[in-house]
């Protein structure tokens, strides 16, 4: 169906459903899967992950990146170092996490 008539059947019947579409009161509010979200990154493990996987990936970037091959595309120049870059960061921010984890502790 085209012209007024289609649209007005399809607003019509969206109407009809509005109320169908409230969120239900048993969601957790954003302030626990904000706490949660928090102590999965702050977990030994996951840090531990970020340096190694992030470490591993800036370097292979850094030192082989022409060499990739991904779909037929290569890193070049400036990707090259920005994904290097990136990933470093990354991997820099989760070791500093580790370090500091490992001195409260002592």
């Amino acid at each position: 169906m085209t012209g007024a008539t289609g649209t007005a059947a399809r607003h019509s019947d969206t109407a009809k459903h509005a109320t169908a579409s409230r969120v239900p009161q048993a969601h957790r509010p954003a302030v626990q899967k904000e706490s949660r979200m928090k102590s999965l990154l702050s977990s030994k493990p996951t840090l531990w992950f970020l340096f190694v996987f992030n470490l591993v990936v800036a370097v292979a970037a850094g030192v082989a990146g022409q060499h990739i091959h991904i779909d037929g595309h290569t890193l070049h120049g400036s990707q090259q170092v920005v994904t290097a870059a990136g990933m470093g960061a990354v991997s820099v921010g989760a070791g500093a996490a580790l370090f500091l984890k490992l001195r409260q502790r002592a």
